[in-house]
């Protein structure tokens, strides 16, 4: 059974723009069809064709790929299931797919250069009289905060590069460093695990430079609120998904009765970004934990 036509094109458009990162173009033309032809079965069939064809029987489309590839895409329906309309619609939509694709792809080139000239000009100009800065300091606390807000910059810089990624073991070791340094100033203890499975694993810079600033707020809530000796952080990877737990042995708070301040809105907000969640547990302390998806597929960027 087909979808209704009022939501066949709405279909299409859905799939192309909110499908989730690491669906490759062919497979979301595959999605759109399946959804379209919901009983369907479709096939990849060997040869390039540039439009569709009847199959056999009336119950068969040859359909072609979205990309210039080799193959091509065979549904096959219960008999008398496809109409007449259905080869010139399903090209009608090929034809759209592909220049709304065109039309995104340009969108992209565009705010990809324009994020390359706003990060040029933080790095050179910005980051470059906050070094000056640092060097004509004297106190020692303004060159820590000068230093600090040095690198903030540098990260927000490296974010605007939303094509390299990075290692997750790599990342997670800056985080851990930073944490460590500022926890060791207060003598309060970091217990720090993580497991062996991510070895391989990366992050995008958001996802990098989000959970970076999540457990910079979270320590520094610790720091400031919770009269704890200790933060406790374990990292582990659970269906696809990294979750994080950020524990202290604190006085706690009552999490029904808060009112969400700046920190508690902003952590929600990164997860949000990351397509994760949050939960806030209080028992001898408190334990927040986050969990959002990663990619585990090949990793074709990295940033070493």
């Amino acid at each position: 059974m087909k979808t209704e036509p009022q939501h066949q094109l709405l279909e299409l458009i859905n799939e192309l723009t909110v499908a989730p990162s690491g669906c490759d173009i062919e497979q979301r033309w595959h999605n759109t069809l399946q959804k379209i032809f919901d009983s369907a079965q479709i096939h990849n069939q060997d040869g390039y064709i540039s439009n569709c064809q009847p199959g056999q029987n009336s119950s068969e489309l040859h359909v072609p790929a979205f990309g210039d590839s080799q193959h091509h895409l065979l549904i096959s329906c219960a008999p008398a299931t496809l109409g007449s309309h259905d080869a010139p619609f399903v090209d009608s939509l090929l034809t759209l797919a592909r220049r709304l694709c065109t039309v995104q792809d340009a969108a992209e080139r565009g705010a990809s250069e324009e994020r390359r000239r706003i990060a040029r000009d933080l790095h050179d100009d910005v980051a470059a009289r906050m070094l000056t800065l640092i060097h004509q300091l004297k106190d020692q606390d303004s060159i820590n905060l000068a230093r600090s807000l040095l690198k903030s910059l540098r990260n927000a810089i490296y974010t605007l590069d939303t094509k390299t990624n990075t290692l997750i073991k790599h990342a997670l070791a800056d985080i851990r460093a930073e944490l460590q340094e500022r926890l060791n100033a207060i003598g309060m203890q970091l217990f720090w695990s993580q497991a062996d499975n991510l070895v391989n694993l990366t992050f995008t810079p958001r996802q990098h430079i989000n959970l970076q600033r999540m457990l910079h707020e979270i320590t520094t809530n610790v720091i400031r609120h919770a009269n704890a000796h200790f933060i406790s952080i374990s990292i582990d990877l659970e269906d696809n998904q990294l979750h994080i737990l950020a524990c202290d042995d604190g006085a706690g708070f009552d999490i029904k009765g808060c009112v969400p301040g700046k920190g508690i809105n902003n952590i929600h907000t990164r997860v949000s970004e990351l397509h994760g969640q949050v939960d806030w547990r209080i028992n001898n302390g408190c334990c927040i934990d986050i969990r959002f998806p990663v990619s585990t597929g090949p990793n074709t960027s990295e940033k070493n």
